[in-house]
């Protein structure tokens, strides 16, 4: 039990606020200091460029061939080849959506009855400046209708190829790029016990091994190892009382908690607008295969008993769960949500308790998403006259 209980210590699941139920003695420890609010500062887009579609603040100038995407404390910049320019122009940039997949600029364009999206890769890094930095790019064809969830680049792997990654009603898809645009699908009755259709996808990389993980809208999780292609239904192994299934709006695995053997991850769960639960879950990889054992709902105030069985952690100054937009947790392991109502909160690695910072001027939606480092998100705000981008630390 000791050790079990070190573990647990290790990953940051008993924070300053775990009570153990019977410690045998009396002293009171000094309690952790209090958690960081996040810091916000409003990002700028660049003279002469556009807003985009959707929640990224990313912003286009097609005069120059460049598109800027928020950063840690500034827009950055990145030159587009001359044939993504001119399909964002024959789409309009209002009807074009701009998404991130770790380093990679993901643009997609509706074309018919289908869409296209380009993959950008930039040439090298260039921290937080506004010169241009050039980029190549791959395209991938498929039916609009088709996914239902967020889109993922990936790298190749023994059981799947590099190329663009969707969920749709029945399977999570690896589509490759045109002009073969072939695909491999894993279906979802491969998992064994999930059902609904895929909701959420998310890429990660342990020990060496690529997995792709799929939500459904009916709460299972799944992850699939590139290295045999098996298939791990996770939300099976939730102990009873511990999961309260519904639509996975969200999931992630940070780079940093994800180390040897260990498993962390983080599930965003339920109706967003009714109620959004964020939930952790803890393991091990056994033999390539992810195994949790803890699970805890780090958006409920109710106590509640970690893996050892005598331990407690309580969360405090929790998001409203009616009032929970997004997630996202960046690869330090802090998990940053945004608001219906002009708020971001943070749970920071290690912490049981949030904190939350309202930003300047804003009421409406928040999304939170990845900022191009390892730790701090993009938030983007949602507005009368589309979008307000914050640096959030």
């Amino acid at each position: 039990m000791k050790k079990i209980l070190v573990n647990l210590l290790a990953l940051g699941l008993v924070g300053g606020a775990a009570v153990a139920c019977s410690s045998g003695s009396s002293s009171n420890p000094a309690p952790a200091p209090a958690p960081a609010a996040p810091a916000a500062s409003q990002l700028t887009p660049p003279d002469g460029s556009a807003l985009s579609e959707g929640t990224s603040g990313a912003a286009i100038n097609l005069g120059q061939n460049q598109i800027a995407l928020p950063g840690t404390s500034a827009y950055v910049t990145y030159t587009m080849d001359a044939a993504v320019t001119a399909a964002i122009t024959a789409a309009g940039v209002a009807n074009t959506v701009v998404a991130t997949s770790a380093n990679n600029i993901l643009v997609s364009v509706p074309s018919g009855s289908n869409t296209i999206t380009y993959v950008l890769t930039p040439s090298g890094t260039q921290s937080q400046s506004l010169l241009a930095t050039s980029t190549s790019f791959e395209s991938y064809t498929y039916p609009s209708s088709v996914p239902k969830t967020n889109l993922l680049s990936v790298e190749s792997a023994t059981a799947f190829p590099h190329g663009l990654v969707f969920g749709t009603a029945e399977s999570l898809v690896v589509l490759t790029a045109n002009p073969t645009a072939t695909s491999v699908n894993f279906s979802i009755s491969r998992c064994s016990g999930a059902s609904g259709a895929a909701s959420a996808v998310y890429a990660t990389k342990t020990q060496g091994t690529n997995y792709l993980s799929f939500g459904t809208a009916s709460g299972s999780v799944c992850v699939v190892s590139g290295a045999d292609a098996t298939v791990t239904n996770l939300s099976s192994q939730a102990p009873a009382g511990k999961y309260t299934a519904g639509n996975v709006n969200s999931f992630g695995f940070p780079a940093t908690l994800n180390t040897g053997n260990t498993l962390v991850g983080y599930w965003n769960v339920g109706t967003i607008g009714t109620a959004v639960n964020v939930y952790r879950i803890t393991g091990s990889y056994v033999n390539g295969t992810p195994t949790g054992s803890g699970f805890l709902n780090t958006t409920s105030t109710t106590a509640q008993t970690t893996t050892n069985g005598t331990t407690q952690v309580t969360f405090t100054n929790v998001p409203s769960p009616s009032a929970i937009q997004s997630s996202y947790v960046d690869a330090s392991g802090n998990v940053w949500v945004g608001t219906t109502n002009g708020s971001v909160y943070v749970l920071r690695t290690g912490a049981t308790a949030w904190t939350n910072t309202a930003l300047s001027g804003q009421s409406g939606a928040v999304t939170v998403k990845y900022n191009g480092s390892t730790s701090g998100a993009t938030a983007v705000a949602a507005t009368a006259g589309g979008s307000v981008s914050f640096a959030v630390n």
